[in-house]
This record gives C-alpha cells, sequence and structure tokens, in this order.
C-alpha cells in the first residue's frame, strides 16, 4: 500500500514564519519562535545600548526585547497599535538567556518553504544582523543572524 505524502510531511520543506518589520520582513524557522505575544509594557534594563528596548515577563522569564531596525542602524519603527513581540529561542545554550524578543510590527504569517522556492536576491539596505536576503513566493525577506544577534543581546545585558 503506497502512501502519498500531504503538504504538512513534503520532504525539503520547512515551516518558516513571514515576521513583518518596519521596511521589510524576517524569515524565521517557525521551530525558532516560541511565541507571539502582543505588546505589552517593558520593564527597563540598564542596557546602554538604544536599541535594547528593555525586558519582558513571559512565562515568568525575564526576556530581553530587542528592536531589530535600530539594532541594523536604521530609525525606529512608529509606534504602531498592531505591534507585537516575537519570542525567540536562543541558539546558544546560556543559561542567563535562553530566550530573547523583537519588536515586531504585525501579524507573522506562516509560509511553507520548500528549497526550490527560495532563491538568493541581491539587496540594498543589509543591515549588520541580515545574513541573507532572499525571495520568495511571498515577496522578499531576509533571514537575519541569530547567532550574532543573540550574542550582541549578551553583551549588551
Amino acid at each position: 500500500m503506497s502512501q502519498s505524502l500531504t503538504k504538512t510531511e513534503t520532504p525539503n520543506q520547512v515551516d518558516c514564519l513571514l515576521i513583518p518589520l518596519k521596511d521589510k520582513n524576517l524569515l524565521l524557522p517557525n521551530v525558532t519562535v516560541a511565541e507571539i505575544i502582543p505588546f505589552s509594557h517593558l520593564l527597563t534594563t540598564a542596557s546602554s545600548v538604544d536599541w535594547m528596548l528593555g525586558r519582558l515577563d513571559w512565562r515568568g522569564t525575564p526576556v530581553p526585547v530587542v528592536c531589530y531596525e535600530m539594532l541594523n542602524q536604521q530609525a525606529a519603527p512608529a509606534p504602531n497599535p498592531n505591534a507585537r513581540f516575537a519570542v525567540v529561542n536562543g541558539v546558544g545554550n546560556h543559561a542567563a538567556m535562553p530566550f530573547f524578543a523583537i519588536l515586531v510590527q504585525g501579524i507573522p504569517r506562516l509560509v511553507h518553504i520548500n528549497e526550490k522556492d527560495i532563491q538568493e536576491v541581491e539587496a540594498m539596505n543589509m543591515g549588520a544582523f541580515d545574513m541573507q536576503a532572499v525571495s520568495i513566493d511571498e515577496g522578499q525577506a531576509m533571514i537575519p543572524d541569530l547567532d550574532r544577534l543573540e550574542q550582541s543581546v549578551l553583551s549588551a545585558l
């Protein structure tokens, strides 16, 4: 008896989130994002960098919050009633910071990406924390350098 593969069981497919920022989208594997939560007030931190917006208490864990645009030396986004936080699983094994959050400007969308569906593109305005610019069926997006981002957050704490 033969079994056919469903869309969610297709080999070489990665479920990703297309995360809206001010002027671009980030593309992250779905397993990287722990949760998307509503915008809430932040607790202050002693950080001296402007891109560290503060921290939030997420499920009893203090989570530092960053503004990805400011981290890449771009202007901060204007206040947005649709803003949310994407709580991201840390990529390293740092007991002091198992998660960090990114300020996002809307509701992320789930996209199913096959290897053949993604193409690298030359992009203007790539920031220091943008690892790769890609084109997918849903448009263009940046794949962030999560290792570098996490190291910068750890250094700023």
